[in-house]
């Protein structure tokens, strides 16, 4: 009998059936072996490091007065300039302060003269007395008159220093080397000792940072100045995110820690010689030490936590996974440090730990580094 066409797909397909069952039966196990990726244990360099907040501040800072009164006549900078020590930052009419000086010099020429006849008076009496030509008032008298004109004379060498002490202050100088802010008298003005401060000038290079370290940290982390000093490495980011281009160097801590916050001061010295640092800005401080132990470290992705530890995926003598607990340590940017669990050369599951279970074979995919 002829079969229609419907009839003919019907037992085709029976057919291809009846022949696939078998096929697929012989295949063994069942499950194919997943492609993972695995990355090596490594060993990483244990920096412990902490953040702190921490605020721009000058080593140095001078509030330039005058000492002395009169006409400014001439300005050595201009605002925001970098001054050097030593260097000329105002001149005050001076005309009257020389004439001080000269007077008094002249007051000690005269008190020394009068010094000299008072000394040679004494002397005459002297001998006169001893041969009983003069009388004791007489003798006592000279005596007295030499004593004021030595006081005359000490009087007149002081005022000689007052003098030329007024006369030196005409010329007013910069302290310390530092950057000059604005000034608050120009040329022509008339200033006195009671004008107030006439410019600040900020020492910049080098400069510090502060920044609150809690006791806990210290103690833990280092113990002591002596090794905050030596092991400690001081890093900054600045307001707009980045990294500051030169590290820093422990210089001391304050003398005492907050009774509220139980936290101490450290001040960290900078070169600043790009002039980035400004004081009183806020910057992020990372300290970290020179030196540290080498620990154990695999990708983050690697590790999986339960309800009571935190684990990883070992592969073992013929790929086969193994479930290890470990103890965690630090984070690096790129690493989880682990303190125990795994060694280095060891290889775990970094990637598609959520299609295994332990005692699975897999295929390894070995992570680019």
């Amino acid at each position: 009998m002829p079969m229609n066409k419907k009839s003919v797909l019907s037992l085709t397909a029976a057919a291809f059936a009846a022949l696939a069952i078998p096929m697929f039966a012989q295949m063994p196990g069942a499950a194919m072996k997943q492609v993972v990726g695995v990355a090596e244990v490594e060993e990483v360099a244990n920096v412990q490091s902490r953040r702190y907040t921490g605020q721009v501040v000058a080593q140095a800072e001078v509030n330039v007065v005058s000492r002395v009164s009169g006409e400014i006549l001439k300005l050595g900078f201009n605002d925001g300039d970098y001054v050097k020590k030593g260097q000329m930052l105002y001149t005050i009419e001076k005309t009257q302060y020389e004439a001080a000086v000269k007077q008094a010099e002249a007051t000690i020429a005269e008190c020394k003269a009068r010094l000299e006849y008072a000394q040679s008076t004494y002397d005459r009496n002297q001998m006169l007395y001893e041969v009983n030509a003069t009388s004791k008032d007489t003798m006592e008298n000279t005596k007295s008159a030499l004593d004021a004109m030595r006081a005359e004379l000490a009087a007149a060498e002081a005022g000689l220093v007052t003098a030329q002490y007024n006369l030196d202050h005409t010329t007013i100088t910069a302290a310390i080397d530092g950057q000059a802010g604005v000034t608050n008298f120009t040329a022509g003005n008339y200033i006195t000792p009671s004008s107030g401060t006439m410019l600040s000038i900020i020492q910049m290079k080098p400069i510090r940072v502060r920044f609150a370290m809690s006791t806990g940290d210290f103690l833990s982390g280092y113990g002591n100045l002596a090794a905050l000093e030596s092991e400690g490495q001081v890093s900054l980011k600045l307001a707009d995110g980045s990294e500051y281009a030169d590290g820093g160097r422990i210089e001391f801590l304050n003398n005492e820690a907050n009774v509220k916050t139980d936290a101490v001061q450290v001040y960290a010295s900078f070169p600043n010689a790009d002039l980035k640092l400004i004081p009183g800005s806020t910057v992020t401080v990372t300290l970290s030490k020179k030196s540290a132990e080498k620990m154990p470290a695999v990708p983050p992705s690697a590790v999986m936590h339960d309800a009571k530890d935190s684990f990883v995926y070992v592969l073992t003598e013929g790929n086969k996974v193994e479930r290890r607990m470990v103890e965690l340590g630090d984070m690096t940017k790129t690493h989880q440090l682990i303190k125990s669990g795994v060694k280095a050369g060891e290889k775990v599951v970094s990637q598609g730990t959520h299609k295994v279970m332990p005692g699975d074979e897999v295929v390894p995919a070995e992570e680019k580094k």
